[in-house]
């Protein structure tokens, strides 16, 4: 057999990351190509189902650019899926096996048995893990492994706890919840799975892990050529959301916004000629009956984000909870666009209120920002320039690829 001249690195990502159009997406194979003339990587990832399989097929020529291989695992079902003994087995299963997020788990038989026989095949030396989600493959397969964090994932994913539960019943579903809970943070803060180093997209959550290991800030970046704000149509004022909404924290912030800012604001829309553009996969019902055609925008999932940002005067991140860096504040400043956001949803970014953004977390002075935004354009190209300036001192390429790069050194991959 032919010796292998290159590193082989399996790489876990909870869904198929290419075309990279999400942020969690955009941030892993960021910091995947550059390596691929040094490293061959070898992708597994889950899908929901056909349609899943279907983009990964039609997008075979984006594959082959990053990964040698390719492996499409079926998404397990998820604890609230299953029947009631099914359900009961697979917890307590999960819970003495100290597995992390139990509510949520991707951990199956199937995929650990796949996993295996792809190290084997492939000769595999080390595994990158994306999301603490996904550490438990570390658990089975005896590889060095780096474990690429983009969120302390504990914090934003509650455990699901059915209502109406009394007895034994409910105390059961307790001690499922608090062995998760210990779990997830003996995984993500202590280390428990023995990952060989860790990277952090925000350095709040890597002052958070208390264990002796290697831990590398690997911040994002977007390469983007935004337009200069001042020359931005002058026709309507544009406001910009985007995000999924199957992640919590997104559906969430919309609904605030949707109920608490929206009412205040509908009639100074027509009046500034403002147009609200919301970018983002299942929109929830109450968002899509705003839409009209003329001043709301429901677009669903958009497939060039580009042109949305490079016509884009503001951006918009109504968060309520989360962790992590948003990374669609990352985006639009690395595009030029300012950015009005609460305390949460800019968490961790380093943007100063009145330098960089803008922070409002009062619903009506929200919406009262929104207006003000289309009525002044200077302070909009002075945030601008200043989110551009802040991207290029602490969001650089350099920065998150050096980063990546002492990481693998100290998995052994480089």
């Amino acid at each position: 057999m032919k010796p292998q001249n290159r590193k082989q690195v399996l790489v876990f990502m909870l869904a198929p990351p290419l075309p990279a159009v999400a942020g969690g997406d955009i941030y892993a194979v960021n910091a995947l190509a550059p390596f691929t003339e040094e490293i061959d990587y070898h992708l597994f990832c889950f899908v929901g189902g056909n349609e899943d399989v279907r983009k990964v097929e039609s997008h075979r020529h984006l594959y082959r650019q990053v990964f040698k291989s390719v492996h499409l695992e079926k998404r397990p079902l998820m604890p609230f899926q299953m029947p009631r003994v099914r359900r009961a087995v697979r917890l307590f299963r999960h819970a003495l096996r100290g597995l992390p997020f139990i509510d949520a788990s991707y951990c199956s038989r199937s995929a650990v048995r796949a996993a295996r026989r792809i190290v084997r095949r492939h000769r595999v030396d080390a595994l990158e893990i994306n999301s603490s989600h996904l550490a438990f493959f570390r658990k089975f397969l005896h590889r060095p492994a780096l474990l690429v964090s983009h969120n302390i994932e504990s914090d934003i994913f509650p455990f699901w706890l059915p209502n109406g539960l009394h007895g034994w019943r409910l105390r059961f579903m307790e001690w499922v919840a608090r062995r998760s809970r210990h779990a997830a943070h003996r995984v993500e803060i202590e280390n428990g799975f023995g990952f060989a180093a860790m990277t952090f997209i925000s350095a709040n959550d890597m002052q958070r892990v208390i264990a002796d290991v290697p831990k590398y800030l690997m911040p994002l970046y977007f390469k983007k050529e935004g337009v200069p704000y001042e020359q931005k149509t002058k026709e309507r004022f544009n406001v910009l959301w985007m995000g999924g909404f199957g992640w919590y924290p997104n559906a969430e912030g919309v609904g605030w916004f949707v109920r608490e800012i929206f009412p205040g604001l509908r009639e100074a829309l027509v009046a500034n000629n403002i147009a609200l553009h919301f970018c983002g996969s299942n929109p929830p019902d109450e968002l899509s009956i705003l839409h009209d055609g003329t001043h709301v925008f429901v677009h669903g999932f958009v497939e060039d984000i580009d042109y949305m940002l490079r016509e884009a005067h503001l951006l918009i991140v109504p968060l309520l909870s989360g962790g992590g860096i948003r990374v669609k504040i990352v985006e639009a400043m690395s595009a030029g666009v300012p950015v009005l956001s609460t305390s949460k949803g800019c968490e961790g970014i380093g943007a100063v209120d009145g330098r960089d953004i803008i922070i409002r977390d009062d619903p009506s002075a929200f919406g009262k920002e929104i207006i003000l935004a289309a009525q002044e354009p200077a302070r909009m190209h002075a945030l601008s320039v200043a989110g551009l300036r802040l991207m290029n001192e602490c969001y650089s390429e350099s920065a998150s690829l050096g980063a990546k790069r002492m990481a693998y050194e100290r998995v052994g991959v480089l």
